[in-house]
Parts: C-alpha cells; sequence; structure tokens
C-alpha cells in the first residue's frame, strides 16, 4: 500500500472514530437529558454513595422533604446521619452496617424520622442496596428515599378510631340507650375517617404505584371500614328482639349480596360459582343479606388465589338451606362453634382473634329462629348453612 493509500485509510479510520464518539457523547446527552427531566418530576429523593459511604449525589426532592439542598450533604453540612431522629438513630445504623454493603446484591428498607432544617419532625421510608460491577465487585451504594409522614399519620389516626371504637364498645355493648350513641359515633367519626384514609391512600399509590406500604395502609383502612358495617349492623339488630318480616325471594337477595365481590372488571380474587333455585320465598328482614355478605366473604378471605368459591340454595321439605363452600384450610372442630361467638374469629394461619363477622351471623339467624353453623367441605375446606324456615 502506497503512503498515500496509508493516509487516506487512516483519515477514514480516523473519521469514523470521531463520528463513533460523536454518537455516543449524543447518546449520552439524551440519555443524561431524560434522566434530569425525570428527576424533576421525582417526589423523592435519589441518592449515591461510594464504599465509604461518602456521598456522589443526592437528586429529587432535597430541599422539599429536608430544607437542606443537595451541596449541603454532599459537603456533609450536615451528614444524612445528623438529621436522623435521636431515637431512631440506633437501629438506623444496625441495619445499615456498612459491613452488610460489601456483600453484592444486598438491599435493605427501613421506616425511619428524620429532623429537617427547620426543627420539624419527618417521617421517611429510605430503600437502599449495594450496586457491583460485572465482576460482582460491589462499587457503590445507591437508594431513593420518600416522605411518608402522611402515610404515618394516617395510621395513627386508624390506630385511635379503633381504640376509640374498642374504648366504647366496651363501655356501651350491654346498654341499648348508649348502643344507639355508639352507633351514631360508629357511622359518623368512624366511617367519615376511614374514608379519607382510603381516599388519600388510592391518591398516593396514582402518585406512587410502587410503594407496597401503600397497599397496607389502603388494606387496614378497608379492614376498619368492614369493622364498622360490621359492628353498625349488630348494633341495629341487637336493640331489641323483634324485628319486622317482609316476604323476599331468598335467591334475588343471593344474587345482590354477590354483585358486592364482583371488581369492576368482572374478574374476581376467585371464582364464585353459584347453584340457586328460581325461587325461594322467606319471610325475613332485609338484613339477612348480611348472612350471606359474611358467609362470601369470609369463603374469600380463606381460599387462596385462583380456588373456587361454591353458594348453593336449595328448599329441603319445610326449609331453606344456603351453602357456602370454600376449599381453603378446614376450620379444626373444637373451634367450629366458638368462631359464632362476638369477638371471635380466626385468622389466616387459624388463630383465635377478635371479628364481628360471624357473630352477626348467628345474631340475625337468631332473630330470624334459623339455624347457622359450618362443617367440613370435601376434600378441604368448609361449608357455612343457614337453615331457615321456607313460606308455605
Amino acid at each position: 500500500m502506497t503512503d498515500k493509500a496509508k493516509t487516506k485509510a487512516q483519515l477514514m479510520a480516523a473519521n469514523a472514530q470521531l463520528a463513533k464518539e460523536i454518537i455516543s457523547l449524543k447518546v449520552e446527552q439524551h440519555i443524561e437529558d431524560q434522566y434530569r427531566s425525570f428527576l424533576q418530576d421525582f417526589q423523592g429523593i435519589a441518592y449515591r454513595l461510594d464504599m465509604r459511604w461518602k456521598p456522589i449525589f443526592f437528586h429529587g426532592a432535597v430541599k422539599e422533604i429536608t430544607g437542606y439542598s443537595e451541596t449541603d450533604f454532599l459537603n456533609l453540612r450536615p451528614d444524612w446521619f445528623d438529621i436522623v431522629h435521636p431515637e431512631d438513630l440506633p437501629r438506623l445504623k444496625q441495619k445499615y452496617d456498612v459491613r452488610k454493603f460489601q456483600k453484592p446484591g444486598f438491599k435493605a428498607q427501613r421506616e425511619y424520622r428524620i429532623h429537617t432544617k427547620t426543627g420539624e419532625v419527618r417521617w421517611i421510608h429510605d430503600s437502599i442496596q449495594s450496586i457491583s460491577d460485572d465482576s460482582g465487585v460491589p462499587i457503590y451504594i445507591q437508594g431513593s428515599v420518600f416522605d411518608i409522614t402522611e402515610i404515618k399519620l394516617a395510621e395513627e389516626h386508624i390506630r385511635k378510631s379503633e381504640a376509640k371504637y374498642r374504648e366504647l364498645s366496651e363501655q356501651l355493648s350491654d346498654t341499648n340507650d348508649m348502643k344507639d350513641l355508639l352507633l351514631d359515633v360508629i357511622t359518623h367519626d368512624l366511617r367519615n375517617a376511614a374514608g379519607n384514609i382510603i381516599g388519600f391512600t388510592s391518591l398516593l399509590k396514582e402518585m406512587n404505584p410502587e410503594l407496597e406500604f401503600v397497599n397496607n395502609i389502603e388494606s387496614a383502612g378497608h379492614a376498619l371500614l368492614n369493622v364498622i358495617d360490621n359492628a353498625s349492623t349488630l348494633a341495629k339488630i341487637s336493640a331489641g328482639e323483634k324485628i319486622d318480616t317482609i316476604t323476599m325471594n331468598l335467591t334475588e337477595t343471593i344474587k345482590e349480596a354477590l354483585e358486592e365481590f364482583m371488581p369492576m372488571n368482572g374478574k374476581p380474587l376467585v371464582e364464585i360459582k353459584a347453584k340457586l333455585q328460581d325461587k325461594l320465598m322467606v319471610k325475613a328482614n332485609p338484613i339477612i343479606s348480611q348472612v350471606f355478605t359474611n358467609y362470601i366473604s369470609n369463603a374469600i378471605k380463606y381460599a387462596s388465589e385462583g380456588l373456587i368459591v361454591i353458594i348453593e340454595a336449595k328448599k329441603e321439605g319445610e326449609n331453606i338451606i344456603v351453602m357456602v363452600k370454600d376449599f381453603g384450610n378446614t376450620i379444626p372442630e373444637e373451634y367450629r362453634k366458638i368462631i359464632f361467638e362476638r369477638r371471635i374469629t380466626l385468622d389466616k394461619s387459624r388463630k383465635l382473634t377478635s371479628g364481628l363477622g360471624l357473630a352477626i351471623v348467628k345474631k340475625i339467624a337468631d332473630i330470624h329462629n334459623a339455624e347457622a353453623w359450618v362443617e367440613p367441605n370435601h376434600p378441604t375446606g368448609n361449608t357455612f348453612y343457614l337453615r331457615i324456615r321456607a313460606m308455605n
């Protein structure tokens, strides 16, 4: 190859390398621009530390959450641990032991309090992990911080509401006049509080759909509403033994109860099969629907996702028999009667806890001169029964 040809080849190679570098720079710039755009809308703090825990960067809502700037933390004025609440600091340092992050892929999460620059106490959720190079050697630590103060306030609101309900319930359970007052407190005070909590957590889920602990708050809110509904119903039927009855088709009542368990997309948590005779006429109070609501809710609660709940209703002689079957864990024989007692139920691990659902069922059955009980299903699970007299 001549010198001229070599020079030309070298120039072409240099131009190709230059073009490659220009393209690489443009890609990097594009990625950086996207990253900065993301951080502008990021509601938390993204941070990175070296393996000696020296800050590399703090980006996001740093000042909004802490009152300090990114530069303050980068210059260790203050160090992050300096703003952690003194009561939470020992546990945090134990959780975030530097030696643990020498392990590839180590991850940790923690909720704790911080003092902002103005002295305000705020709760945060901190997720942190070690990042390794291609050979598996940890090279830096990164994480994200979210302000969960409002959620913590919601949790406290729930706890106070539940404590208030339990105190009133225990004090007023045997006094009919005071039960009316308890019912007013439940329907007005606790329901409004629980509704506000659920509404707030739904909004928070839309803003940050990946925050799993928000689901726990929302579930607690729904659980509180269920307790309120059950207690409210029990208070109503406990006011007196005489109730008004009407002629009603139990089949239609069961169908209406089933509709409460159908999500907007029409796909329930478990498959619910209904085997109902067309006309099952009884004389009953409309509150009888709470029997089926509680039975179905109970069956769904203890049936694993993807399994089946079966509800059957048929006339047998002078009676109508309703059966709700699940295929979860079978309730031990020694618990089959006491779970219908007030404040006694089983959690998913079959441990006795407090509850009202099946106590309501028993009370409603009693005031209708009906029977409610549970038997084992086969091959596994439980069948909850209601036997009520049919109309002639």
